[in-house]
Order: structure tokens, then sequence, then C-alpha cells
């Protein structure tokens, strides 16, 4: 059997990896036309961390194997990575996150609108918008419409609020000692994100302006809706700026608006995310923390 691309698949498991996981990994690296060229436990968390480096053969299916990945994912919860062991794979610069139900556990527009007292009615919405079942412009203005006369006072102390993902605070501290760029791009609100950015020492920061007079929202967004295509121009933004390869990105994301810069970046990982985009994006994590994704990456450390 000849040989062709080389990758390497990491797995991840917050409660240790079993001897069934392992053997079931290793049934299924042969059933996708893949060869074992090494494994190994990755320290220090020998008991966690799985490294195999694999070769494919002309019959190997990348979706089908996505496929097979995600269902012993969900069965041995264990994270795995099958990435490609190219130059990138060990190289990344950047690394860009959406903001709500990602970098943070609330989605803020449901959190403005439950303190104003319409939160079922918008919390309806955002589950249709994040699911990819209705235009994201459209979701974006009718919900902020919603927001007219909420007083601009009440989002300071929703931010205090709002709690960090599992892991966030590690991982960004980790990956800014190892000299990685970091950046929100989010589809919700720069008030917020700014905030986020300055606590976490990030690097930028991009998300929409709700416009306020006279202390209250207008229910109004000013200027461009920062949507799915404006994330992917964001992300090309950045790194032109750092000047930096598309294929030294890393995305990190959990929403419809979310897939296509997943699929720019050179790294796309779903986080945690809605059903739509586990399905479509090229890799995924359902199971552990945020700091997890440093094992993808190869940065060595015992981050669980």
């Amino acid at each position: 059997m000849s040989t062709l691309a080389q990758y390497v698949l990491t797995c991840v498991a917050p409660q240790g990896i079993t001897n069934e996981f392992v053997s079931a990994i290793t049934s299924l690296i042969k059933t996708q036309f893949l060869t074992v060229l090494n494994s190994e436990n990755t320290k220090p968390n020998a008991s966690k961390v799985l490294d195999f480096s694999l070769a494919t053969s002309s019959s190997f299916d990348s979706e089908k194997m996505k496929t097979a990945l995600i269902d012993c994912s969900h069965k041995f919860k264990v994270d795995m990575a099958l990435i490609k062991d190219d130059a990138y794979r060990l190289n990344r610069k950047l690394i860009v996150f959406d903001m709500d139900s990602t970098l943070i556990q609330a989605e803020v527009i449901d959190e403005l609108a439950r303190v104003h007292g319409i939160g079922d009615k918008v919390m309806g919405i955002t589950e249709r918008a994040m699911n990819g079942e209705i235009n994201f412009d459209q979701s974006i203005r009718e919900r902020v419409a919603l927001l007219k006369g909420l007083s601009g006072e009440k989002m300071e102390a929703i931010y205090q609020g709002i709690k960090l993902t599992d892991g966030v605070e590690d991982f960004i501290k980790t990956v800014r000692a190892e000299g990685y760029k970091t950046a929100i791009v989010s589809g919700g609100f720069r008030y917020f994100a700014e905030r986020f950015q300055k606590r976490l020492g990030m690097d930028y920061a991009f998300a929409n302006e709700l416009e306020i007079e006279n202390g209250f929202l207008t229910g109004k967004v000013k200027g461009e809706i920062l949507n799915a295509q404006k994330k992917v121009d964001y992300i090309e933004l950045i790194a032109l700026r750092e000047k930096f390869n598309i294929q030294e990105v890393v995305a990190i994301g959990d929403g419809a608006n979310d897939l296509p810069m997943l699929h720019h970046a050179g790294l796309g990982i779903a986080f945690h995310a809605k059903e739509k985009v586990r399905k479509e994006a090229r890799h995924q994590m359902n199971v552990g923390p945020m700091t997890t994704i440093l094992y993808f990456l190869g940065i060595p450390g015992n981050h669980l």
C-alpha cells in the first residue's frame, strides 16, 4: 500500500485514556485506510493525551474519518483532532476567538434581553441564528431593536456577571507566552469584546457597536453588521497587518456564523459547538476545557 499525506491524530481525555479507547481508535485507524507510523503518550500528561503519527493511502476518505472520529469522541468522551503534519502544524501564530459561548459562557444579547424583560423572545431568535436557520444580519437587527430603551448602565453589571469559559485564562496566558497574537472577532458587541480583550491581555477585538443616546440603547447597530463574511475579512486584515500566512491562523468558534472563518483559517476548531457546526467544521472538541486545544497545537505542558 503506497502512502500519501501524513497526519497527527491527537487524542485528549480529561478523565484519562482507557484501554478500551486505545483498542477502539486503533481499530478505527485501520478501517479508515491509515497506517500508524508512531504513537506516543504526550508528557507530562501520559495518561490523558495520546498522539498517533499516521500516513494515508489512496483509499483514505477524510469526511468518513471525521464522522468516525465524532462518533468515537462521543462514545469515549475524548477530544480528537486529525491535523495534517505539515510545516504549519507546530507553527501557528495567531488565534482568533468568537466571543459568545466560546470565549465566555454566555450569549450577551440574551443576557441584555433577560434584564430588559424579553429574554424568552430574544433567546429563541438567537438559537435559530446560531443554528443557521435564519439570516444573521436580519437576526441581529431584529434582536437589537427589541432592546430599545435598555439603560446603558446595566451593561456594566451584565459584564461583571459573565463567566469566562473553562480554561480560557490559562489558554491565553500560555499562547501569549509562546508568542502568539490573540484576537476576538465577534458578532456580539464591542462594549463587551473590548473589556474581555483588556482583561485577558489580547491584541485585537472587533464586534458590533450598539447605538446609545442619552444613556439608553436606541435599538440600532451602528455601521455594518459584523457577520460571518466580516469575520473572515477581519482575520485577513489581522494576518495582513501582522504579516502572517492564513495557514498560521487558528480560529475557534461555536455558531453557524463562525463556519466561514473556521474553514478559512489554517486550523479551524468548533468548540462545544451547535450541531450544524459540529457536522460541517473540519475539527471539533466537545469534551474538555479550552486548554485541550494546546495539545492540538503541540504546546507541551500539563494543561488539564
